[in-house]
């Protein structure tokens, strides 16, 4: 009846270890504008999504700057989209125009209600020209999917949650199974299964199948962070799967200790006094 009760609590817990971690991951590469804006240079070095920067901000300075100027090339369409272009395309750039970056990507997840408008400091970030300054507010078109604001609001409250019943559950279990051997088992194959839960949800999923949602180019957003997170991810599959296959490992030498300690003569000397009694 214990074990069977351990048992019980023990999937509970990884079930609940396995959203906890899979969901950080999720939420980190998905529904946190600012790791975004942190990777501002990977989410730009998506053609697609810096083009969409890059020609709100060109075309909408060109509109006012020109009529000014109608002999300066240097305020065309043409001329300021291949200046822009190069600002976005550094990592200084990037940096400079890391907060449309968060915006963007807290609106298309639904963390901002607002429109995202780029301000006449952001265009003469953008531009490197004190002209731009004049230039009224531009509005990005970006969309909200509404499938992605429902998972970002699930996992917000979701995950604290999950993070506490793991912690309680692992402690349970961990203090009513009668076999620790069998314990360490489980949770060794348990560890191995988790590796690959977080790299279905920690990569593949904002890798593939997030982007698949919308064909906005904003919506490459998480497969931008998906890659540019890769090597944390790497690191947490590695430390999971070497710690499931130690707990796999330690378990069989803990049998064969316990194998070497039972004493096999008192089965047989038990036996033999039940016969000759």
């Amino acid at each position: 009846m214990r074990r069977t009760l351990a048992g019980l609590l023990f999937g509970l817990a990884y079930a609940c270890a396995a959203l906890t971690l899979a969901g950080f991951l999720l939420q980190r590469t998905a529904f946190d504008p600012s790791t975004s804006k942190d990777a501002a240079a990977a989410v730009l070095g998506d053609r697609t999504i810096r083009a969409e920067v890059v020609n709100g901000v060109a075309d909408a300075v060109s509109a006012t700057l020109q009529p000014l100027s109608p002999n300066d090339q240097s305020l065309s369409k043409a001329a300021l989209r291949t200046r822009v272009d190069l600002i976005a395309g550094t990592a200084p750039g990037a940096k400079l125009l890391s907060q449309i970056v968060h915006d963007a990507h807290a609106h298309l997840i639904g963390a901002q209600a607002g429109p995202v408008k780029i301000t006449g400091a952001q265009l003469v970030d953008a531009t490197q020209m004190q002209a731009a300054a004049s230039v009224p507010t531009v509005t990005l078109h970006v969309p909200r999917v509404g499938v992605l604001s429902m998972l970002r609001t699930t996992l917000k409250w979701l995950l604290p949650i999950a993070a506490i019943a793991t912690v309680v559950l692992t402690a349970m279990s961990l203090a009513t199974h009668p076999q620790r051997s069998a314990l360490f088992k489980s949770l060794g194959l348990g560890l191995l299964l988790l590796a690959l839960l977080v790299l279905f949800l920690g990569y593949l999923v904002p890798k593939f199948l997030i982007p698949a949602l919308s064909h906005d180019p904003w919506a490459h957003v998480p497969a931008r962070l998906a890659d540019d997170s890769l090597m944390l991810l790497v690191g947490i599959e590695l430390l999971l799967v070497a710690g499931g296959l130690g707990l796999l490992m330690g378990t069989g030498a803990m049998r064969r200790r316990q194998r070497w300690s039972t004493p096999v003569s008192t089965y047989r000397y038990q036996e033999e006094r039940r016969w000759s009694g």
